[in-house]
């Protein structure tokens, strides 16, 4: 191999591999995030390493002037792989339906098949006699897949955004823009190794935001947990807010007749409705079992009174129900006093809401 194209390809690639290289050592020794998405990314990662390698060997068979064997299998392999980060990324971003799973991977089965056949048949591309690459007719398809799932991802983002996860939306959507601009800088300028640098750096901050998220929010239902409530106690300190304390109606009753998972099921139900409905108000924490409290920085009693409205709209469809209570908060005032406060009115209702049944019954 020339000297001068090896500096270039250790160069341009050496980062790439060593991120690729520390994210493997990282996924198959880290157990705090769980195996489904471990696996994915493992996955994600292998075949980034492999693209580093197609795309060196590609660029260099470039440089003949006669076209190789080998170019044609390099080039395939690199079509063929192109657009599964970012079906990675999708997956990862929200769990889907096995069969929605298939649709994912048929996409990228088929992609890699006319990829691969072009060997012979020239539709994604080929090479003329004097090693110059040309697209075919269908050449342009990886590009239209990976486009297509980085709308998803998009939409995902901006759901995950909706639903409270404010800091992974603005991860995936800035992940989503840094694709899109190498994918653009790689398909109208020609520029070399823009796609596989971006999604191996992707990747590792991606991951490590969601390991992040481990020590932040609550296994179950996903809502920030005590000690994030305590940390975002002492930083919103400085800030007027309202306090909000939920607690789930006959969690006891449910837990004892239908089963802990039936239990779990109604604290998941509660926490998801409530994560929805302030995700733009403030933040939703898991401080004990059925046990919720809600940090509204700036809000209003109104914006509250009105969130909690629409909850309790929303829980009509089912057996679950709630009492809750607020107070406001200032930075000259107890923070503590302030939650006790809260928690009192929260008791307050659900007392009252106990009478109310008992004299319906």
């Amino acid at each position: 191999m020339d000297s001068t194209i090896l500096f270039y390809l250790v160069q341009a690639n050496f980062i790439d591999f060593m991120i690729a290289a520390f994210l493997f050592i990282f996924l198959i020794s880290n157990t705090t995030i769980s195996k489904e998405v471990n696996r994915v990314f493992l996955f994600a990662t292998i075949i980034l390493t492999v693209l580093i390698f197609a795309d060196s060997i590609d660029f260099y068979l470039a440089q003949d002037t006669i076209p190789h064997a080998l170019r044609y299998f390099t080039s395939a392999t690199g079509y063929t792989l192109r657009p599964f980060p970012v079906v990675m990324f999708v997956i990862v971003s929200k769990h889907e339906a096995k069969f929605k799973n298939v649709i994912l991977f048929l996409s990228l089965f088929i992609n890699g098949i006319l990829a691969y056949t072009s060997i012979f048949t020239k539709w994604m591309f080929y090479f003329d006699e004097n090693n110059q690459f040309h697209r075919g007719p269908v050449g342009v398809l990886p590009f239209i897949i990976s486009g297509v799932y980085l709308i998803v991802l998009l939409v995902r983002s901006v759901e995950r955004y909706r639903l409270g996860y404010i800091r992974e939306g603005q991860i995936v959507i800035f992940i989503v823009l840094t694709c899109t601009l190498a994918s653009a800088l790689e398909t109208i300028f020609h520029f070399k190794f823009f796609i596989n640098g971006v999604g191996a750096i992707s990747a590792v901050f991606y991951y490590l935001f969601l390991h992040t998220q481990t020590f932040k929010r609550d296994g179950l239902t996903e809502a920030f947990n005590r000690r994030t409530f305590y940390a975002d106690c002492n930083e919103y300190s400085r800030k007027s807010m309202i306090v909000v304390s939920v607690d789930i109606n006959n969690l006891k009753i449910i837990n004892d007749t239908k089963g802990h998972s039936q239990g779990d099921l109604a604290i998941v139900t509660v926490a998801h409705r409530l994560n929805a409905a302030f995700a733009t108000v403030g933040n939703l924490y898991r401080i004990g079992g059925d046990e919720f409290v809600l940090l509204c920085p700036g809000a209003t009693v109104e914006t509250v009174r009105a969130k909690m409205k629409i909850v309790e709209q929303d829980l009509k469809n089912t057996t679950y129900r709630f009492a809750w209570g607020y107070a406001t908060y200032h930075p000259s005032m107890n923070l503590e006093e302030v939650l006790s406060q809260s928690d009192a009115k929260m008791y307050e209702d659900k007392q009252s809401k106990k009478m109310t049944v008992g004299k319906v019954l």
